[in-house]
């Protein structure tokens, strides 16, 4: 468990009030008693609780009082309230007024002990979730990237010396790590702060339009140039010019792409008068553009001018420490005051990410929106199922039912044996499971009667991240 649980007993019946303390220290949590409400006062006022297990009848007022001033004030402390009174409307009121639960005198020792863990449980996501939104909020740098490792603080501390200077800064690191957000960071950080920050996917312009795109054409250069148009080189001014996914432009424009960098000139589609721009250059790639020069996909003087400083930010199964910050943080920025489970974190902190922050991020948005309580448990985070490492695709010499057996076995695997989630992952019913011998998945098994093949659905095929079934498995 931890760190014991604290829970103060305010009941004014003393031989109660002592029965209640000792069941709750024989189940290993610490105690505090308060036969009033001014004495329960004194104890939130100077004591962090974890649970207050409350009398809703007490000499100098109602429990009512108490309930109402955790609320109000948004003590990370949760109430399970108690009467004599078993009548319908006072457990309603109490409810009402933000009661975690409701029990009736004298408790059953089981039930009290379950409850209190539970409630004591949640008040602990409360009050991890209250820090770490208060960390972020006071320490969250005016680079704008969250981070606790070591490997991104190294990198912050080398964009900062970097930033302030006029070197050209290329940003390196798989799709979904945050690189633009650190060309940002760059940006926002050195002397051009205040000047514009213009981004280009190079990845997304065709290649016959990306040096219209960034470097401007004249007016009748090519069909439907009815106008001068000034690039995004001229655009930025004296800011920051940011390419991103570099590596993806072609060969061709590679070649005036360096005279522009090298001459801090460039001629429009079209023009004969070269333009003077004062940009600042940052670029990104997911490639190792290194291995594309050894290739000669890429140019090495083109590498070697844009590689004034390298920054590679690390994937985020390499950082994570930074999982559950930065969940929360979404979580946050998505304005829910959900908690998240434990075993949500401990899930969280567990998968692979090939999405890296960016698909993080989008699980939590997704959580905050689609799961049913105010806790966020493991399975709303519907994270995608085992895949193939890379240099590990399947054998292409397999039957198709082998090929089956072999990804139900994973995904069996990854949910440590559990047919439930295996069957919703998988989209068989646990029947079909349960038909297969463990012993040889090695060899060929006995075809089942469900294809998960036939069943899925193609929306399935075709939804991405948020697919579910409409329904159960059978």
């Amino acid at each position: 468990m931890g760190e014991s649980l604290r829970v103060l007993v305010v009941e004014d019946e003393q031989a109660l009030s002592e029965f209640l303390c000792e069941l709750l220290s024989e189940a290993g949590f610490e105690t505090l008693t308060a036969p009033t409400i001014a004495g329960a006062r004194e104890h939130l006022a100077r004591t962090e609780l974890d649970v207050v297990l409350l009398d809703m009848s007490l000499p100098d007022g109602s429990g009512l009082d108490i309930l109402r001033q955790v609320r109000d004030e948004g003590l990370p402390t949760e109430v399970i309230v108690q009467t004599g009174d078993a009548t319908v409307g006072t457990a309603i009121g109490a409810m009402k007024a933000g009661a975690y639960d409701y029990l009736l005198k004298p408790p059953r020792t089981e039930e009290l002990e379950a409850l209190v863990l539970k409630a004591g449980e949640k008040a602990r996501l409360r009050r991890e979730n209250a820090a770490l939104r208060t960390r972020l909020e006071r320490d969250q740098p005016a680079l704008g990237v969250i981070t606790e490792d070591a490997a991104m603080k190294s990198l912050l501390s080398v964009l900062l010396k970097a930033a302030a200077s006029e070197l050209p800064i290329l940003i390196q690191g798989e799709s979904g790590t945050g690189k633009e957000l650190i060309a940002r960071a760059v940006h926002n950080n050195s002397p051009r702060a205040g000047a514009p920050f213009v981004a280009v996917n190079c990845a997304a312009v065709p290649e016959n339009l990306i040096e219209s795109e960034l470097f401007g054409h004249e007016k009748g250069s090519f069909t439907g140039a009815v106008d001068r148009k000034p690039g995004l080189f001229e655009v930025a001014g004296s800011g920051v010019v940011f390419l991103d996914e570099i590596g993806d432009i072609a060969n061709s424009f590679q070649a005036k792409l360096l005279r522009a960098l090298e001459n801090r000139e460039f001629f429009r589609v079209g023009g004969t008068r070269a333009v003077r721009w004062q940009a600042r250059l940052v670029a990104s790639s997911n490639r190792d553009l290194l291995s594309d020069v050894d290739t000669g996909r890429f140019r090495q003087d083109l590498y070697f001018r844009l590689a004034g400083v390298v920054l590679t930010a690390p994937p985020l199964r390499e950082r994570r420490g930074d999982v559950r910050l930065l969940a929360h943080h979404f979580l946050a920025a998505a304005g829910s005051r959900k908690t998240i489970s434990a075993e949500a974190l401990a899930a969280l902190e567990s998968y692979a990410w090939p999405g890296n922050v960016r698909e993080l991020r989008m699980v939590m948005e997704r959580a905050a929106i689609l799961s049913a309580g105010d806790t966020i448990q493991p399975a709303d985070l519907r994270l995608l199922g085992p895949r193939p490492q890379a240099g590990q695709a399947w054998k292409i010499d397999l039957t198709l039912s082998e090929l089956e057996s072999q990804h139900i076995k994973a995904v069996l695997d990854h949910y440590q044996g559990h047919r439930g989630s295996t069957s919703r992952q998988c989209w068989i019913t646990t029947r079909a499971i349960a038909a297969r011998r463990p012993a040889r998945w090695g060899s060929t098994p006995r075809r089942s009667t469900t294809s998960w093949v036939q069943r899925r659905p193609a929306a399935e095929t075709r939804g991405g991240l948020g697919s579910l079934p409409t329904q159960e498995p059978e």
